[in-house]
């Protein structure tokens, strides 16, 4: 089924950085803004099925949008492993995000400070002027678009003052039928054939010359997710003793300002044969992972009173951006 009226909303990136002071300055010279973080430990690290030894920090950052957010984790136990040496961006799981930014050339510049490569570029009439690069520190793929009326699912509202938005985030999965099912009938997300985010021609961003693929889109809430089949070449799947401390993205995230919603949509998980953590709450806020392979999606609970405390909300710079 698709549910235009989906009470849940698609509202976060979860990254796994081996850099996180890395992470968030790269991401604040594009133009993402602080939203404040925590130190993790015990029993909140149920709800991404480690035990209460395990710990390590977490920092959000947002852009212009309500209720989006970059979310960074560094894991320091259980210790962090690297994606594998010849990762590609086919492989299953979450593989690459897209954002949108004012001043494309102001982007390129701050890569070319970096000295991170630019993977891809490319201007075609009727699109807007795009690049990508493999981030440094999760691994994965980001692609920059120049903010215009042609973006997929077009140009977001500001809502904060920044100027950067998220525009979506894609997964790779071996049975692209069972992953509609997953999207539109489980979790009851709005998905859609009628939006295409990407073209044959632009696997070359990500160095994929050539790649065939088919997808379909999910709506509802900040940004769009882009679920795709690569059928050549084929996608890999992650390593049998994968954990999720592991580098690259870890997941999304759907809310609810609804806790019974959320509960309701964690029961359809595990109804569905898929597993899902230890539901955790905190007040009003609650949520659950779901760690089942092509299925990483995190499902929570974000009253309008908590978006501060989540980390939706624009916090003190960080001190290196005060001199």
């Amino acid at each position: 089924m698709n549910n235009a009226q989906s009470p849940l909303e698609i509202a976060q990136i979860g990254i796994n950085s081996s850099d996180l002071a890395g992470s968030l300055r790269l991401f604040v010279e594009l133009g993402f803004q602080n939203a404040g973080g925590h130190m993790i430990w015990g029993q909140p690290m149920a709800i991404q099925g480690l035990p209460p030894s395990a710990r390590g920090q977490l920092w959000w950052l947002i852009g212009r949008q309500r209720r989006v957010q970059l979310e960074f984790f560094h894991l320091t136990n259980p210790a962090q492993r690297p994606l594998r040496d010849d990762w590609r961006c086919c492989d299953l799981g979450w593989i690459r995000f897209g954002i949108a930014a004012p001043d494309l050339d102001a982007a390129k510049a701050v890569l070319a400070r970096w000295d991170i490569p630019i993977t891809g570029e490319m201007a075609q009439a009727g699109e807007p002027r795009r690049l990508a690069f493999r981030d440094p520190f999760s691994g994965c793929f980001v692609e920059i678009m120049e903010d215009s009326d042609v973006i997929p699912g077009g140009r977001a509202p500001h809502f904060h003052d920044a100027g950067p938005a998220v525009v979506y985030a894609t997964s790779s999965v071996s049975d692209l039928a069972a992953a509609r099912d997953y999207y539109s009938n489980v979790l009851e997300l709005d998905v859609t054939d009628d939006l295409a985010i990407h073209g044959p021609e632009h696997e070359a961003l990500w160095s994929l010359d050539g790649a065939r693929s088919e997808s379909f889109v999910v709506k509802g809430g900040g940004f769009l997710l882009e679920i795709v089949q690569y059928l050549d070449p084929v996608g890999r799947p992650k390593a049998d003793d994968y954990t999720v401390a592991d580098q690259g993205i870890l997941n999304v995230a759907i809310v609810s300002r609804d806790l019974a919603v959320v509960k309701k949509a964690v029961d359809r998980v595990r109804n569905a044969g898929w597993r899902a953590s230890e539901m955790v709450t905190i007040g009003e806020a609650g949520g659950a992972y779901i760690p089942e392979p092509e299925r990483e999606v995190e499902i929570g609970s974000l009253a309008e009173k908590d978006e501060a405390i989540f980390g939706y909300v624009p916090s003190t710079p960080f001190l290196g951006q005060m001199f």
